[in-house]
């Protein structure tokens, strides 16, 4: 009895040993291993950053088509600008602002452009003929790279899409003649 007792006492510290050097092994491991990796990073974290040109920008966005001003899909000016203000809340509303698309943005204007330059002569209202005209020269500021002046069409189409078509929201910007 005694003699098994001493086999299983160095059975269970044999195990003991090699469970010892297996756990420092894989401690010892790790350490390192974080080591190189923090390394890595610092020296990633110091190496200057890639940055994109306009063209890769361009090159990796998509642009959508925005009809055809030769032969409009609206049937009239309220239509064009529920379209468009859709297009503005959906792309610039809820801080999406800060990250546009600027190729899909400046198409996008293209198209306000034509359209408005479209409806003017169709509309009776004076008012409306000149925020029409409004929108053509912000159009025309986005088209040239200016993101800024996406906010004001947005703003534009905002207001519009309430006097025009009874669109139902708290803010109104004033910027329109239209009443």
């Amino acid at each position: 009895m005694k003699r098994w007792l001493n086999i299983i006492g160095i059975t269970l510290a044999g195990l003991a040993a090699v469970g010892m050097i297996g756990l420092t092994i894989a401690f010892g491991t790790m350490f390192f291993l974080e080591k190189d990796y923090t390394e890595e990073k610092k020296q990633e974290d110091n190496e200057p950053a890639v940055t994109e040109t306009a063209a890769d920008t361009a090159a990796a966005v998509t642009v959508k088509d925005y009809g055809n001003i030769e032969k409009p899909e609206y049937q009239n000016a309220g239509e064009f600008i529920k379209d468009f203000h859709k297009f503005y809340n959906d792309t610039t509303g809820w801080d999406r602002i800060e990250n546009l698309n600027m190729a899909d943005q400046e198409a996008r204007a293209s198209a306000a452009k034509g359209y408005a330059e479209y409806f003017i002569p169709l509309v009776e209202e004076q008012a409306l003929k000149n925020d029409l005209q409004v929108i053509i020269r912000h159009s025309e500021s986005v088209i040239n790279g200016n993101g800024e002046t996406v906010q004001t069409l947005h703003r534009y189409f905002h207001d519009l899409d309430i006097v025009i078509n009874g669109y139902v929201h708290e803010d109104f910007f004033g910027v329109v003649e239209s009443k």
